[in-house]
This record gives structure tokens, C-alpha cells and sequence, in this order.
């Protein structure tokens, strides 16, 4: 009895001094600057981990560049934005720990076909299809077997040795055909040509839609239509994790992040009102940040123009089209030559028929320009004709089915992958040595993926480091 007494008191003590660990880190309050996929999912981690969390977004609604809205009763995404590799990807990861997948149905996006003036070729999956690729001729498929199997097979740290080569290094002697396959390709997968991308971020993407090493080439969008759907669960779970009180408030821009002695205070909001706090997130654009919301002199010269290097963005006319009806069964087409201008066509409603009102069908059709093209509208016009005239050829019925058309350009895209010697580890990092309790989450820091699931792993990345911080 005694000796059970004493076992007793022991499990007392280690309970308690659990528990004192853990209110601990709840009564830590960290603040979060950005409701886009990044922020909002360390926002996500850090709650369900009992950390109260306040996120600050300048904006009146979440998701930053995921957005959507709503246009004659479709609804139309900022851009076309994918879950890549459905529920392998980075954004499921968060979503499958924080237990609100089921708060999320998703529509599977596998219907992927290229065009090029031989008609459609079906996108391939695995070997055999890569043997069977219609695109380009017999012997060029053995010899892009010769140059992709040895990237599907590397290992993650390998590829960071490619980190600074171009993928052109492995693809400027090839034919003219297969060279057509990896432009769609790196549309495909990073939304850019294979001259900005950097052989260790196109081997990474390989690794990860490898079958035989339990990758996936499946890809994954909101079957209730727009991509900031998940961005909105993640906000709505942040908001209803009582224990923690923490919440996400719109239109509510940060004007300064304070720092004392080398260590974290709080932020002012735009209308100065002072929030003290010893841990800050941000989780929009480093470069950005540390330009616009600190004082001078809180940052070596040497670091800010390391950091200024990330600048890198690039800018895309897209233009979402109404129908009458269906012209494909398909979901994604990407168009392969130079004659086409529409380097990639969504058929959004083929992907869930939520996005659009019964009986009409939305399309989206995109390609990458030039700043000066995004910023006039003759050009924007301009190329929007172009892109009509592409899915005239390619679908006849289509200038007759069309209702209307909404031409948009975006300046300023952050690059989804840098480009060679600005990926993956050479990014921003989560934490610096200059600043104690600042933290730095999203695509523009370490991590790699497609798009917003380069900000969801960047969230997956820093979250452990912030745990330690909070409970040292």
C-alpha cells in the first residue's frame, strides 16, 4: 500500500508538471500576420495544440491569393489553384492533424490531357503511359524515360545538390517535341517555363508523383466550389477552438512589428493601438515585411539584401469563360507549341458542378507575361482574343456556346518556385538569430511544393520551432 501511495504521488507530480508545461505554451499569445493558406495554417497547428492565436488580416475576407468570388453567379477563383497530390500533399497534412478533413469535401482533378495539332494526349501517370505517350515519338519517349527515372528515384537531399541548375541543363537537347512535353509539364507543376525552374524543384515534383515509391499524380480542389474554401474551414476551426480564444480578424492591417533588445514586444495595428506580445508569425512575403514593418537598423544590411534577392514574381493574364454547354468532358487541357496562346485551360465545372448555375459551364483559360502586358488593358484584350481564337480551333462549338467572358490580369504573382539558386533551403528561413520570437511562414520561405502548398509544408516546417520557443 505504501508502495503504491508513493507510485501514486510520482504520477501526481508528472501530471502536474505536464500540465503546468502545457498551460504553460496555452498562456502564450502569438500573434499572426496574413490569413492566407500559410498563416492560417500554423494558425490551425498551433490551436489545436492549445496556443492562443490571433491572426491579422488587412483584407475583408481569408485566403489571400486563393480568393474567390462570386460574377453573374459563378463562382470564380483568383487564378486556378490545385491541391497538388490530393492527400499527399502538405495542405491535406494540416488538415488530417487538426482532424477537419471531413469539414472539407474535395473533387478528385485525374482528367488531364495535353493538346498539341495531333489532337489530345492523355497525361501520364507512370511509366507505362510515359511508354504509351502519344505527344512524342517512340525513341523520344526512351530517352525521356533516360532523363526522368533517375530524378522519380533520388532522394530529397540529392536534389538539393540540383538546387541551382536550370532544368534546360537536361532538356536543351531534346527534340522539339519532347521539349513541348516539359513545358506542359512545368505549366502543369509550377506555372512557368522550364528556363525559371530549377532541376532540384522539378526532382523533388517527380519524387512526390512517383507510384512505386507511394506518390501520387492525383490532384485535389473544394467540391463546393472555390479554392479558399479551405482557407475558410481552417479559419472557421481557429475561431471555434474555444479553450484557446483565438480568432482571426479581417480588414485589420498591421502597420509595425515592435522589437525590444533584440526580442519581440508586439505589433501596432493601423489604427496604433498597441497588441504586446512576445511571438510574432508573418506569414506574407519576407522581403516585404522586413522592408515595410520594422524600424531601421533592427537588421544588418547584409540580411536585407539577402532577403530583397526573393523578390521574385512574375505576372499571368487569365480569363474565365461562360458556356452554354459542355464542349469537353476533360478537366484540364494544356495546349503544346507555340501557336497556342492558352498555355493551360480549366474546365472548372467538369471538376464539381458547384461552381456554376444549372445549364451553363465555366472555363478558365491562363498564360504567363510581362508586367508591361498585365498592366494594359489593349494588351490584356489582346491576349484575351487570342486565348478565344485557341479554344475556337481546338473546340468548334465553342464561339457559339459562349455567353460571355471576364479577362483578368495579375501583376505581381510571387513565383511559385524562385527560380534556380532561390529554392527550397536558399528561401527565406523561418527564424533568424537577430530577432528573438519572429517567425516567417509561407511560399516565400524554406519549403517546396506547388504553389500554396509550398506556404501549407512552410507552416509544417516552422511549427515544431515555434512549440520550442513557446515552451522555452
Amino acid at each position: 500500500m505504501k508502495e503504491l501511495g508513493t507510485r501514486s504521488i510520482i504520477l501526481a507530480l508528472y501530471i502536474n508538471s505536464k500540465e503546468h508545461l502545457l498551460s504553460d505554451v496555452n498562456s502564450k499569445s502569438v500573434c499572426i500576420i496574413g490569413a492566407g493558406i500559410g498563416g492560417l495554417g500554423i494558425a490551425t497547428l498551433l490551436a489545436k495544440s492549445g496556443v492562443r492565436v490571433t491572426v491579422f488580416e488587412k483584407a475583408s475576407r481569408v485566403g489571400g491569393r486563393t480568393a474567390s468570388m462570386i460574377y453573374k453567379n459563378h463562382i470564380l477563383d483568383n487564378g486556378f489553384h490545385i491541391m497538388p497530390f490530393y492527400k499527399k500533399s502538405a495542405i491535406y497534412e494540416i488538415l488530417k492533424r487538426t482532424c477537419i478533413t471531413q469539414r472539407l469535401e474535395l473533387a478528385k482533378v485525374e482528367d488531364i490531357s495535353f493538346y498539341n495539332n495531333l489532337g489530345f494526349h492523355k497525361y501520364p501517370r507512370n511509366i507505362n503511359d510515359l511508354l504509351k505517350l502519344s505527344i512524342i515519338p517512340f525513341t523520344s519517349r526512351i530517352r525521356l524515360l533516360s532523363k526522368i527515372l533517375p530524378l522519380a528515384f533520388s532522394s530529397t537531399g540529392k536534389t538539393e545538390k540540383w538546387d541551382r541548375i536550370s532544368l534546360t541543363q537536361i532538356t536543351k537537347n531534346l527534340d522539339m517535341n519532347t521539349k513541348s512535353f516539359f513545358d506542359a509539364i512545368c505549366m502543369l507543376a509550377f506555372a512557368d517555363v522550364p528556363e525559371h525552374i530549377s532541376l532540384g524543384e522539378f526532382a523533388r515534383t517527380i519524387i512526390r508523383a512517383n507510384p512505386i515509391r507511394g506518390g501520387t499524380s492525383e490532384f485535389g480542389y473544394p467540391a463546393n466550389g472555390g479554392y479558399d474554401m479551405i482557407a475558410k474551414v481552417m479559419a472557421e476551426y481557429i475561431e471555434e477552438t474555444t479553450r484557446t480564444n483565438s480568432k482571426v480578424i479581417l480588414n485589420s492591417p498591421v502597420k509595425k512589428i515592435q522589437v525590444k533588445n533584440g526580442q519581440i514586444s508586439g505589433i501596432v495595428t493601423s489604427d496604433e493601438r498597441l497588441i504586446e506580445c512576445n511571438c510574432v508569425i508573418i506569414s506574407h512575403p519576407a522581403y516585404m515585411a522586413i522592408n515595410e514593418l520594422f524600424d531601421d537598423g533592427i537588421f544588418d544590411r547584409q540580411f536585407v539584401d539577402k532577403v530583397n534577392r526573393l523578390n521574385k514574381t512574375t505576372s499571368v493574364v487569365e480569363v474565365h469563360f461562360a458556356l452554354s454547354k459542355k464542349i469537353d468532358q476533360r478537366q484540364v487541357v494544356f495546349p503544346v507549341g507555340d501557336q497556342f496562346t492558352a498555355k493551360g485551360i480549366f474546365f472548372i465545372s467538369n471538376i464539381t458542378e458547384s461552381v456554376s448555375p444549372t445549364g451553363e459551364h465555366l472555363i478558365l483559360a491562363g498564360t504567363p507575361v510581362s508586367s508591361q502586358i498585365a498592366s494594359s488593358k489593349k494588351d490584356i484584350k489582346n491576349i484575351s482574343d487570342k486565348m478565344k481564337y485557341d479554344l475556337q480551333q481546338i473546340y468548334p462549338a465553342f464561339r457559339e456556346a459562349l455567353l460571355w467572358e471576364r479577362p483578368m490580369a495579375w501583376q505581381m504573382v510571387e513565383s511559385v518556385v524562385k527560380e534556380p539558386g532561390l529554392v527550397w533551403k536558399q528561401k527565406m528561413p523561418h527564424q533568424i538569430d537577430q530577432v528573438r520570437g519572429l517567425f516567417f511562414v509561407g511560399d516565400s520561405t524554406i519549403s517546396y511544393g506547388i504553389g500554396t502548398d509550398s506556404a501549407a509544408h512552410s507552416a509544417l516546417l516552422c511549427y515544431p520551432r515555434i512549440i520550442s520557443y513557446l515552451k522555452n
